[in-house]
């Protein structure tokens, strides 16, 4: 084991198998993927890094076609909060 499960390259990874799932139709399974790369990119960089914006985005976007548009406007507001801490408004 070169890296371990809660390495920032498995979070890659299943950001990448969440995007499969997602195109294959099975967005639950594609939140779920997204979910756990969220949790190992939250303990990684921290809650306000902008990788966990970017997968903020992307979960966001899952939650949307799953119906949860709550959940789904939680998740990109979150992502714009960190964007704009970390690049401005503007």
């Amino acid at each position: 084991r070169a890296y371990g499960r809660d390495h920032t390259k498995v979070a890659s990874t299943l950001m990448n198998l969440g995007s499969a799932y997602g195109v294959l139709g099975d967005y639950a399974k594609q939140r779920d993927m997204q979910e756990r790369a969220l949790a190992i990119e939250e303990r990684a960089y921290g809650r306000d890094h902008t990788k966990v914006a970017s997968t903020l985005m992307n979960l966001g976007s899952a939650y949307g076609v799953l119906g949860d548009y709550a959940k789904q406007r939680d998740m990109q507001e979150r992502a714009l909060a960190i964007e704009e801490r970390a690049y401005g408004r503007d």
